[in-house]
This record gives structure tokens, sequence and C-alpha cells, in this order.
């Protein structure tokens, strides 16, 4: 006789997992579910999964939202490109492509993401996953300023500060307002945001011509 070879945990791969859950989550948001009302079984049927497929890789609802937050900044980071690689010889092009991809991954999953910015006031474990978020975004952003601003001379902005402010004004526009935009509007969104950072980014200190 020979032996079956043993089932693994779960057929569902946990990358296609991971896919199916984000999707479910952000269609239940969509259609009006309330973030905090969601349940394990509402998620685990809209994804097309049994309960017990989910308890086999998530303790919990939290621990669904926390791994799913992970992947979404993840996201974020990678569509930056060349602009979080923080090599030092990025231009305002460098910039816009990775405005292109932040924003783009953000209107992709704006449900989620203005669902989560929206409770954040409201439960501190979610909070503390949208602060994780902006953090590791705000570190990306200054590292690649630093970069950039490696040879300049010191002037009369902190460098970490301007990175900071113009990462949280991009997720905080593209929360209110990115999900509502077609393809054109999103072009146009971009532009302007590119504007704003190689302005911020690019141009000559005016704080030493005073």
């Amino acid at each position: 006789m020979t032996s079956r070879p043993r089932r693994s945990r779960s057929r569902t791969p946990r990358a296609s997992l991971d896919d199916r859950l984000l999707a479910a989550m952000e269609r239940l948001l969509e259609n009006g579910q309330g973030f905090s009302a969601i349940t394990v079984e509402e998620l685990a049927r809209e994804a097309g999964i049994s309960r017990a497929t989910f308890y086999l890789h998530f303790r919990d609802r939290g621990e669904l939202v926390a791994h799913l937050m992970g992947r979404l900044t993840e996201d974020v980071v990678g569509s930056a490109g060349d602009w979080f690689a923080a090599r030092g010889q990025s231009g305002p092009q460098t910039v816009k492509q990775a405005l292109r991809g932040i924003v783009t991954t953000f209107h992709k999953h704006h449900a989620i993401v203005s669902a989560v910015a929206a409770m954040a006031g409201q439960d501190e474990t979610v909070a503390g996953l949208h602060e994780d978020m902006m953090r590791q975004l705000c570190e990306r952003s200054r590292r690649a300023l630093a970069a950039v601003k490696a040879d300049s001379p010191p002037g009369g902005v902190s460098w970490d500060s301007v990175a900071d402010v113009l990462t949280w004004c991009v997720e905080q526009y593209c929360v209110r307002f990115a999900g509502q935009c077609d393809p054109a509007q999103l072009d146009a969104l971009i532009d302007t945001f590119a504007h704003i950072c190689n302005s911020a980014i690019f141009s000559p200190d005016q704080s030493r011509a005073r």
C-alpha cells in the first residue's frame, strides 16, 4: 500500500487568501458596512472561504485588519519605486513617478484606507495601526529626502519636518478625495501633488536669501 500525502492546513495559499480577504473587506465597506461591524462570518462568506479556513490563519478580525494594514503599507512603499530607494540621484521626475504609484495605490484601496482613518479617532487599536503605517511612510520619506539633500548646505528648514508634512498631506488628501476621482481627475491630482512636492524639495531655500 502507498500512503497518501498529508494534506496541508489549508488548500488556500496565503497570498490568495490575503487578496480575497482584502477584496472582501473593501467590498463590504463600499456597500456601506461599518468597519467595526463587519464580522468574521461576513468576511468569510464574502471571500468565499469557510470560517474554519479563516481561523487557520487569523485569531480574530483584529489580527486580520493588522495584517491587511501591513500589506497595504508594503503596497504603498513598493509603489513609490526609486524615490523610497533613497539612492540620492532622484529628481522631480522620480518624485512624480513615486506620487503616481502612491496615489494610485491609495485610490485602489480607498475603502479600507478611508475606513481606517475614520475609525482611528474612535478605536485605539485601529489608531495604532494607522499611526504605524504613517510612521513607516514618513521614515521612508525622510530617508529619501535626506539622500537628495546630503550635499546641500544647511538651511533654515528641517527636512525631516518637510518629509513628514508632505507625507501626511498626500495621505490625508487621498483619504478624503482620491476615492471619488475618475482617471482624468486622478492624473490632475498627481500633477498637483508633484508640483507641490517638487517645489518644496527642489526649489532654492528662500530662507537663506532673507
